[in-house]
């Protein structure tokens, strides 16, 4: 019985870790539920939304009622010159209005209607932007982890065979058959090699940390890069990916519209110097007259056109003109800023991840000839031909050629990403397709 409980213990052990294994379009999934800068962008593309429907609800007519009861009380002053017998009197009064405004020449509350769309249309744009940059930390982070457990796998593996020849040179020394140094070569790289384990596993948690800290979530067990994928270098020259930056960079297009946000804002202090005409219209009933003195019920209709023209401000208008001048020349500055910042990160991921492509091809043949070099060094250490010193560099060599390629691996795929990044075409397709190089469950 105790047999068939540990037998189960352990299926349901290994089906668990089976259901968490996460490949990349899941954790990106986990990202998006779990990063709050996804829930900001929302938020602020809904703020932006609401305040562009009150820019537009002020250039449509407004209507508005007021209702109003009152008890007043009036004392009167005798006074005999004229006649007026002193006294008090107190009557209630009701007046109900209607008023109807509509702006017909207000160029003011057009260019702030103008400047809210281009805001709305900023935030729509940095939303995306925030949903690109999170596909590429997803990208970068995942197969950062993948890295560091590969290289942690690499030094295991290493560790392994060092202490397997570390047993044969105990074994060769207790027969005078090895130096004392040999003894001694072993043990040291054997000690080495067990810091660079527990670097390498402070490196894994340090990256699962950073991925944790995307996601929300503890990652699980991540889906490894397939063995068998072929990287090719990125089709298209420098100047084709420039353009592709300044036509579809999402960054780039929000502090564009940015720019005419500001240009509108300009363009509404200045039109503070103009006239700003509305039609109104009211009905009105009361019962009470000047200084709530009581009359009969009275009905007044009205229609008019008002004009109210600025004439002196004081440099207050001046000033604030001034102002927003400035800050549309600073957000050209960010605009230019930023697009000389993207120019260099596209042409710095598009040389590295083509030099990548190279690498890759390089470390392919490295690695086949440090294993070639490892085997014949270990027949030649059996043979006594060579020392234990040169089969270590040998094993050493073979798991460093095997390391470099594993990192050119990576930093291709996340180098293209970076590039497709800051091209504004990085998406959940894009994903999907980069999810295919990871081994199949």
């Amino acid at each position: 019985m105790r047999v068939w409980r540990s037998f189960l213990i352990l299926f349901f052990a290994c089906l668990s870790q089976v259901a968490r294994a996460d490949d990349l379009v899941s954790v990106y999934h986990q990202a998006i539920e779990g990063d709050p800068r996804i829930k900001l962008a929302d938020l602020k593309v809904g703020v932006g939304t609401a305040a562009e429907k009150q820019a537009t609800g002020d250039l449509l007519p407004q209507i508005n009622g007021r209702a109003s009861f009152s008890e007043n009380r009036q004392d009167l002053e005798r006074d005999f010159n004229q006649g007026i017998a002193g006294g008090r009197e107190s009557f209630p009064g009701e007046r109900y209005s209607v008023v109807l405004s509509q702006p017909l020449f207000d160029l003011p509350r057009y260019y702030r209607w103008r400047r809210q769309q281009e805001l709305t249309a900023q935030a729509e744009a940095e939303r995306t932007d925030v949903n690109q940059q999170l596909i590429l930390d997803v990208v970068d982070a995942y197969f950062i982890v993948l890295r560091y457990e590969d290289d942690l796998d690499l030094v295991n593996h290493e560790i392994k065979a060092t202490e397997g020849l570390l047993a044969q040179v105990e074994k060769l020394y207790e027969k005078k058959l090895a130096k004392i140094t040999e003894l001694l070569e072993a043990r040291a790289t054997l000690d080495k090699l067990f810091a660079d384990q527990v670097e390498a596993s402070s490196q894994v948690a340090v990256a699962r940390e950073r991925l944790h800290e995307i996601t929300g979530s503890r990652p699980g067990e991540l889906i490894p890069l397939r063995d068998d994928v072929r990287f090719v270098e990125i089709e298209g020259t420098l100047e084709e990916w420039v353009a592709r930056v300044k036509a579809e960079n999402s960054a780039l297009r929000g502090l564009d519209k940015a720019v005419n946000a500001q240009t509108q804002d300009l363009r509404e202090r200045k039109s503070g110097r103009l006239p700003v005409v509305d039609f109104q219209l009211s009905h009105q009933k009361s019962d009470l007259g000047f200084e709530n003195s009581p009359r009969p019920t009275t009905t007044t209709d009205y229609a008019g056109v008002n004009v109210n023209v600025p004439i002196f401000s004081s440099g207050v208008l001046t000033g604030r003109i001034n102002e927003s001048a400035h800050r549309l020349e600073m957000t050209r500055l960010e605009y230019e800023t930023e697009y000389r910042m993207l120019i260099k990160e596209a042409r710095d991921a598009l040389l590295r991840a083509n030099a990548s492509v190279r690498r890759i091809r390089a470390s392919e043949q490295a690695l086949q000839s440090a294993k070639k070099s490892a085997e014949a060094m270990r027949r030649g250490f059996k043979l006594g031909a060579v020392t234990i010193a040169d089969l270590l560099d040998a094993q050493s060599d073979r798991y460093l050629a095997q390391r470099d390629l594993n990192r050119a691996r990576y930093d291709y795929i996340i180098n293209r990403t970076r590039l497709l990044r800051v091209a504004g075409v990085v998406n959940e397709q894009e994903l999907q397709a980069m999810n295919q190089w990871l081994v199949a469950e």
